[in-house]
């Protein structure tokens, strides 16, 4: 943790020593790590042993597929099964037991010899916790009991047992014991000599002996309780308490716990590479932990004890004097689960050789400043989740760049839309996420399916089921490779943000989400977080073109120096300009921290505060903030004055981010011209190295864009464009010099990407084997007039799996979903299906100047061309294209397309015939609506083969 001025020192002198000597190290991109991206790069996914049974033939098949489709690896999730109304998923053996273990074993020994890597989330389900729990170190909350006695005079009080909202209270301690003036409206006076404590005329524990003075009072006995709260949904053999977690020891004692059972099955060359913290939710209340008081009294220098009233339902007549005692409260429960959970459960794993993967932000039922928490672990972890509004990728990524972590990860396409949507639709929501700062994708979930399961098989009750049982799953390679593609380019060298939003100093805070899923309404407004609804904490207001963080206390008081008029942090990730939060209080910390930065050169905007958000040295800690605040803002008011001179910075108060940016003539970053893009589906980020400017272009829209594309970057450089799709790069690229940088034009497909690459040296020559013009696709190419376009959009002949319900052949008149074809056994098939025909190409249309594609308007999921027998690749994203320019001849040719949908036609159908064979067997089957529409399947539309010349 950052707490003292050495560590501030070391942060300085390190962030001088990048700026004044990284220019002499030159870190170029890898060609050949784009075009085949090592390991680290790879999808993770959530690996869910559903009711802890495992198949263990099945678990190296699935490991021996992840290795075969591209993936990193998995993250072992044994947990129970929300989802399972008519108990067909077996009971396995306790969590981290001798079987357990040796399921494990058999997992990691499987991943060492396949080179994957292997987690394991540190419980079973979820929030730290296990059977080896004890109520010594189970989670805390404060609770009390409370009598009215009227005085003058002698009073036994019995103290009584505390209530929990969760059923009686077994386990508690007495913390303390006082009483304050009563009132009926509950408003007391917390000056602390009206409180009397009444530690000292306790008896037996039981009983207060009291001389009471005159007046009505309010006895109150204030108890550290045990909540009582077990696992979420352990597997049926794993149930326990969940931990303390601000609890240093219970923190401690967890993974001592865990790892000594794993140390039996594991070796120095060959252990977990991962723990993983899923997204805590614990319940809400008010949390405790026996060394409460003694770290208040230590960080805050008063007694928190008269003031406990205002957490249990208790206000004050000074209402802000309540918010700073009730502030103080919380940050400190933040701070203490921050350093004695995440922090130090980092701690344990790199003494064993291993990182920690943590969901630390505002998903659940947070306490913490997440920002801060999210920086106490190896790899920051979001979450962003497919048809529904929770998204909380931004805070992880704005954690990991201020922090200085070069992996954003994120539990990837959560959601309850099982089995209806593919990797097309998947594309659209992690490009999104990647425009946030995603780099490393874990998906959610890939299920383990034992043999009994059948298919689609055993699932948990969220998910998008990435596994070997999705009927595109042997499709599924380009897939993963476009995701190590990206999540490699997107490692690169630093994040450019103009601006950093300080978002305070309470807990719990919140990052919200640039963007959510296009494909459903928001249901709160745009001043409100997409994700909770919660007001944000600060606001930047629309900044199309623009790039920001947000940045909390820590960082700033500890890490972030002026230079050059730029905030800078030691890894040299930089901003131009911060905005405070829109209200009169700030840390004093802070705001010491912001007089030496602005002081030095840096651009602050925020209006000007008068008081400290904590009763930590109050009434004096007041005063300091106006001092320090009449220096930096001076005359500026907000209203005539909007801005002042301070040192060699600038102080802004009235004018918005958008406006002092433009003020000093710092142009968008990047601007997609020639479109309406207020909804920002042509999105961005960009990320710089010491010799590139990369940017990631994202086109969110099923819809075909054509832009303007303008960069800031210096002029001389030139651009080239890399395709993740493929991982070939074009060299030869068009483009003009402009005011603010380089413009460039490009037509976007529906759901495309591009990497822009800016260098200072390129060769020009395009990547062998690149067959398509990534800047104006085929717009660019001239067709070939004497070669007419080949319709292929009848006559096909397709094969089914008969064993799904369908018949063995049908013929197609023309490509139409199999969901509006009468045959019931084609309506409701689910899997893969075999195009076949023939078509004659003239003798015009063989030549090496020549280009032949086959285009089609429509595929549900995805596709598999050959043609004369020759595999053209898979086909996953508009334009629906295959280059067959080198299997086409002169006269007859045959074309194959395999094409596969999704699982819900298949499951629909059993459900839509209860009394005919079911060709489905899942324990979410009852999730899904008899009466909900079929999903679109097949080859669908136009189809043709079109020519054009080189």
């Amino acid at each position: 943790m950052l707490k003292n001025k050495s560590i501030r020192i070391f942060y300085m002198v390190m962030s001088i020593f990048l700026m004044t000597h990284c220019s002499s190290v030159k870190k170029d991109l890898s060609e050949e790590k784009f075009l085949n991206p090592t390991t680290e790069y790879r999808p993770l996914a959530l690996w869910p042993w559903l009711n802890g049974f495992v198949d263990t033939t099945k678990i190296v098949y699935e490991l021996e597929q992840m290795h075969d489709k591209g993936l990193r690896g998995a993250v072992i999730w044994d947990i129970g099964s929300l989802a399972d109304p008519d108990k067909i998923i077996p009971e396995g053996p306790a969590f981290l037991g001798k079987q357990s273990l040796n399921n494990i074993s058999i997992a990691l020994k499987t991943s060492k010899k396949l080179g994957l890597d292997l987690g394991m989330v540190a419980s079973s389900s979820w929030n730290a916790g296990g059977e080896w729990v004890d109520s010594t170190h189970a989670s805390m909350q404060l609770l009390s009991t409370s009598h009215l006695v009227e005085g003058p005079g002698t009073k036994k009080i019995t103290i009584g047992i505390p209530e929990s909202q969760w059923g009686e209270t077994k386990t508690f301690s007495r913390i303390t014991s006082i009483a304050v003036p009563y009132s009926d409206s509950g408003i007391i006076d917390t000056n602390i000599n009206k409180t009397i404590l009444l530690d000292d005329f306790i008896s037996e524990g039981k009983f207060i002996n009291w001389q009471v003075p005159e007046g009505k009072w309010e006895v109150l006995t204030f108890f550290m309780c045990n909540t009582g709260q077990n696992l979420v949904c352990p597997s049926p053999k794993s149930k326990g308490l969940v931990i303390d977690h601000l609890s240093y020891l219970a923190t401690q004692s967890h993974f001592d716990s865990i790892i000594s059972r794993l140390s039996s099955i594991s070796t120095p060359d060959n252990h977990l590479k991962f723990f993983m913290l899923d997204s805590y939710e614990v319940w809400q209340m008010k949390d405790w932990s026996p060394r409460f008081i003694q770290e208040f009294k230590a960080r805050y220098q008063y007694n928190p004890i008269p003031h406990l009233p205002l957490l249990l339902g208790h206000n004050c007549k000074d209402s802000v004097f309540a918010e700073r005692f009730r502030g103080d409260y919380s940050r400190l429960v933040s701070d203490m689960m921050i350093e004695n959970h995440f922090a130090q459960s980092v701690d344990i794993a790199e003494k064993n050789g291993m990182k920690m993967l943590t969901e630390a932000g505002h998903g659940g039922s947070p306490r913490v400043d997440p920002l801060k928490a999210l920086g106490n672990s190896h790899i920051p972890m979001g979450e962003f989740w497919n048809r529904k509004r929770h998204w909380v990728t931004k805070e992880a990524a704005s954690a990991a760049h201020i922090y200085g972590k070069k992996t954003v990860a994120a539990e990837s396409l959560t959601g309850w839309n099982h089995w209806q949507h593919g990797p097309t639709d998947f594309k659209q929501l992690i490009d999104i996420a990647f425009c946030e700062g995603l780099n490393q994708v874990v998906f959610h979930t890939f299920d383990h399916n034992p043999e009994i399961a059948g298919k689609p098989g055993f699932a948990y009750h969220a998910g998008e089921h990435v596994n070997a049982n999705a009927t595109w799953w042997p499709y599924a390679r380009p897939f993963m490779d476009y995701i190590a593609r990206c999540s490699y380019m997107l490692r690169q060298g630093n994040f450019v943000g103009d601006a950093c939003l300080y978002y305070g100093d309470q807990a719990p805070n919140l990052v919200p989400p640039r963007r959510i899923d296009p494909n459903i309404k928001p249901i709160f407004t745009e001043d409100k977080c997409l994700h909770c609804g919660d007001t944000k904490p600060v606001d930047a207001g629309d900044l199309p073109g623009y790039s920001y963080d947000y940045i909390n206390a820590d960082i700033i008081s500890n890490a972030l120096i002026s230079n050059d008029g730029k905030l800078v942090l030691p890894s040299g990730q930089s901003y131009k300009v911060m905005l405070l939060p829109d209200r009169n209080d700030i840390s004093l910390e802070v705001l010491k921290s912001l007089e030496k930065l602005v002081f030095d050169g840096a651009v602050v905007i925020g209006p000007k505060p008068e008081r400290t958000p904590s009763l930590k040295n109050y009434p004096s800690c007041d005063l300091e903030v106006k001092e320090i605040a009449g220096k930096m803002w001076g005359n500026c008011d907000g209203e005539k004055i909007l801005s002042n001179k301070y040192g060699k910075g600038t102080v802004y108060w009235g004018k918005s981010v958008k406006e002092v940016l433009e003020e000093l003539n710092i142009p968008p970053d990047f601007e997609a011209q020639g479109i309406d893009n207020c909804d920002y589906h042509i999105d961005f980020i960009h990320r710089q190295t010491e010799t590139e400017e990369l940017y990631f272009i994202s086109n969110s829209s099923p819809a075909s864009e054509k832009i303007t594309g303008i960069f800031r970057v210096d002029q001389n450089m030139i651009p080239e464009i890399w395709d993740a799709e493929t991982g070939l790069i074009q060299r030869d690229v068009v483009y003009s010099k402009v005011k603010n940088g380089i413009s460039i034009e490009l037509q976007l497909e529906g759901l495309s990407s591009r990497f822009i690459v800016f260098r200072n040296n390129s060769t020009r020559k395009n990547d062998a084997g690149l067959n398509y013009d990534l800047q104006f696709g085929f717009n660019k190419k001239q067709k070939v007039t004497e070669v007419s376009p080949i319709d292929l959009g009848a006559n096909w002949e397709i094969n089914f799996d008969a064993n799904m319900g369908a018949p063995k052949s049908h013929h197609l008149e023309k490509l139409t979903s199999w969901s509006d074809i009468g045959h019931e056994g084609i309506k409701y098939y689910s899997g893969a299906a075999n195009y076949k025909r023939n078509f004659t190409v003239a003798k015009e249309a063989i030549s090496k100047k020549v280009d032949a594609f086959v285009v089609f308007e429509d595929v549900q999921e995805i596709a598999q061309v050959k043609l004369n027998g020759n595999d053209c690749g898979i086909i996953w994203t508009p334009p629906y294209k295959a280059n067959i320019t080198p299997f086409l001849k002169q006269g007859t040719n045959e074309i194959e397309v395999q094409v596969v949908n999704a699982w819900n036609n298949r499951i629909l159908g059993d459900l839509r015939n209860p009394n005919k064979k079911s060709y489905t067997n899942t324990n979410v089957k009852y999730k899904f609506n008899p009466n909900s529409s079929l999903l679109k399947s097949g080859l669908i539309g136009n189809a043709e083969i079109i020519f054009y010349k080189d």
